[in-house]
Protein backbone atom coordinates (compact mmCIF):
# COMPACT_ATOMS: atom_id res chain seq x y z
CA UNK A 1 0.00 0.00 0.00
CA UNK A 2 3.35 2.51 0.95
CA UNK A 3 4.07 1.95 -3.06
CA UNK A 4 0.64 3.01 -3.84
CA UNK A 5 0.56 5.92 -1.74
CA UNK A 6 4.05 7.24 -2.57
CA UNK A 7 2.74 6.85 -6.28
CA UNK A 8 0.03 9.52 -5.01
CA UNK A 9 2.60 11.73 -3.85
CA UNK A 10 4.19 11.82 -6.92
CA UNK A 11 1.26 12.26 -9.03
CA UNK A 12 1.39 15.31 -6.90
CA UNK A 13 4.95 16.75 -7.16
CA UNK A 14 4.52 15.92 -11.17
CA UNK A 15 1.10 18.34 -11.11
CA UNK A 16 2.85 21.03 -9.38
CA UNK A 17 5.59 21.35 -11.81
CA UNK A 18 3.13 20.47 -15.02
CA UNK A 19 1.26 23.81 -13.51
CA UNK A 20 4.09 25.90 -13.33
CA UNK A 21 6.15 24.77 -16.65
CA UNK A 22 3.05 24.16 -19.07
CA UNK A 23 2.33 27.28 -20.98
CA UNK A 24 -1.02 28.79 -19.85
CA UNK A 25 -4.21 27.88 -22.92
CA UNK A 26 -6.53 29.96 -21.65
CA UNK A 27 -10.23 28.94 -22.66
CA UNK A 28 -12.15 29.64 -25.72
CA UNK A 29 -15.56 28.23 -24.15
CA UNK A 30 -15.87 29.71 -20.99
CA UNK A 31 -14.30 33.05 -18.79
CA UNK A 32 -11.04 31.53 -16.69
CA UNK A 33 -13.50 32.43 -13.68
CA UNK A 34 -16.08 30.04 -15.05
CA UNK A 35 -13.69 27.32 -15.41
CA UNK A 36 -11.97 28.19 -12.03
CA UNK A 37 -15.45 28.05 -10.71
CA UNK A 38 -16.49 24.71 -12.00
CA UNK A 39 -12.85 22.74 -11.22
CA UNK A 40 -13.55 23.90 -8.09
CA UNK A 41 -16.95 22.89 -7.69
CA UNK A 42 -16.12 19.31 -8.86
CA UNK A 43 -12.78 19.23 -6.95
CA UNK A 44 -14.69 19.48 -3.56
CA UNK A 45 -17.22 17.31 -4.53
CA UNK A 46 -14.76 14.65 -5.68
CA UNK A 47 -12.24 14.61 -2.87
CA UNK A 48 -14.73 14.85 -0.38
CA UNK A 49 -17.16 12.44 -1.13
CA UNK A 50 -14.13 9.97 -1.49
CA UNK A 51 -14.47 9.75 2.59
CA UNK A 52 -17.92 8.54 2.55
CA UNK A 53 -18.14 5.94 -0.63
CA UNK A 54 -14.38 4.68 0.62
CA UNK A 55 -16.44 4.10 4.10
CA UNK A 56 -19.19 2.28 2.63
CA UNK A 57 -16.62 0.20 0.52
CA UNK A 58 -14.51 -0.84 3.73
CA UNK A 59 -17.99 -1.70 5.38
CA UNK A 60 -18.86 -4.17 2.70
CA UNK A 61 -15.73 -5.85 2.53
CA UNK A 62 -15.66 -5.84 6.18
CA UNK A 63 -19.15 -7.40 6.20
CA UNK A 64 -17.50 -9.91 3.46
CA UNK A 65 -14.49 -11.10 5.72
CA UNK A 66 -17.44 -12.00 8.73
CA UNK A 67 -18.04 -14.86 5.88
CA UNK A 68 -14.65 -15.62 4.20
CA UNK A 69 -12.38 -15.15 7.42
CA UNK A 70 -9.30 -14.51 4.91
CA UNK A 71 -7.00 -11.59 6.36
CA UNK A 72 -5.29 -11.54 3.07
CA UNK A 73 -8.12 -11.07 0.57
CA UNK A 74 -9.22 -8.42 3.34
CA UNK A 75 -6.48 -6.34 2.71
CA UNK A 76 -6.21 -7.24 -0.84
CA UNK A 77 -9.87 -5.43 -0.40
CA UNK A 78 -8.50 -2.80 1.02
CA UNK A 79 -5.65 -1.69 -0.92
CA UNK A 80 -8.77 -1.63 -3.94
CA UNK A 81 -10.55 0.60 -2.05
CA UNK A 82 -7.33 2.53 -1.18
CA UNK A 83 -6.51 2.93 -5.02
CA UNK A 84 -10.30 4.11 -5.59
CA UNK A 85 -9.74 6.76 -3.38
CA UNK A 86 -6.20 8.25 -4.63
CA UNK A 87 -7.79 7.60 -7.72
CA UNK A 88 -10.53 9.70 -6.82
CA UNK A 89 -7.97 12.54 -5.14
CA UNK A 90 -6.53 12.23 -8.11
CA UNK A 91 -9.13 14.13 -9.83
CA UNK A 92 -8.84 17.21 -7.56
CA UNK A 93 -5.17 17.26 -9.10
CA UNK A 94 -6.79 17.52 -12.39
CA UNK A 95 -9.28 20.21 -11.36
CA UNK A 96 -6.10 22.27 -10.06
CA UNK A 97 -4.09 21.67 -13.82
CA UNK A 98 -7.15 22.34 -15.59
CA UNK A 99 -7.37 26.03 -13.46
CA UNK A 100 -3.82 26.18 -14.23
CA UNK A 101 -3.23 25.66 -17.72
CA UNK A 102 -7.73 27.19 -18.51
CA UNK A 103 -8.79 28.52 -15.53
CA UNK A 104 -6.99 31.78 -13.89
CA UNK A 105 -3.54 30.41 -13.56
CA UNK A 106 -0.96 28.69 -11.94
CA UNK A 107 -1.36 30.90 -8.57
CA UNK A 108 -4.57 29.32 -8.24
CA UNK A 109 -4.40 26.07 -9.27
CA UNK A 110 -1.65 25.59 -7.22
CA UNK A 111 -4.14 25.86 -3.96
CA UNK A 112 -6.64 23.19 -5.81
CA UNK A 113 -2.98 20.75 -6.32
CA UNK A 114 -2.29 21.82 -2.44
CA UNK A 115 -5.63 20.75 -1.33
CA UNK A 116 -5.38 17.34 -2.79
CA UNK A 117 -1.92 16.76 -1.79
CA UNK A 118 -2.75 17.28 1.58
CA UNK A 119 -5.61 14.63 1.26
CA UNK A 120 -3.75 12.33 -0.14
CA UNK A 121 -1.13 12.54 2.38
CA UNK A 122 -4.12 12.08 5.04
CA UNK A 123 -4.48 8.95 3.34
CA UNK A 124 -1.08 7.57 4.02
CA UNK A 125 -0.98 4.28 5.17
CA UNK A 126 0.19 3.64 8.58
CA UNK A 127 0.10 -0.17 10.61
CA UNK A 128 -2.44 1.60 13.49
CA UNK A 129 -4.54 2.56 10.15
CA UNK A 130 -3.88 -1.47 9.07
CA UNK A 131 -4.39 -2.71 12.47
CA UNK A 132 -7.88 -0.92 13.25
CA UNK A 133 -9.17 -2.42 10.06
CA UNK A 134 -8.51 -5.72 10.88
CA UNK A 135 -9.71 -5.46 14.75
CA UNK A 136 -13.01 -4.15 13.08
CA UNK A 137 -13.25 -6.92 10.52
CA UNK A 138 -12.49 -9.55 13.47
CA UNK A 139 -14.56 -8.12 15.95
CA UNK A 140 -17.46 -8.14 13.16
CA UNK A 141 -16.12 -11.94 12.41
CA UNK A 142 -17.04 -12.84 15.98
CA UNK A 143 -19.87 -11.45 16.23
CA UNK A 144 -21.38 -13.45 13.50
Amino acid sequence: MRVTAVAGVVAVVVSVVAAFVLPYRGSAVASPRTVTLVALAASLWIGFSANRDAASRLEKIRRAFAVHGDEGRLLRDHWLVYVVVLFRLGMMLVGGLVVALWGSGPTFGIWFLIMGGLMIGLTWPTSRKTQLLLGRARALREDS
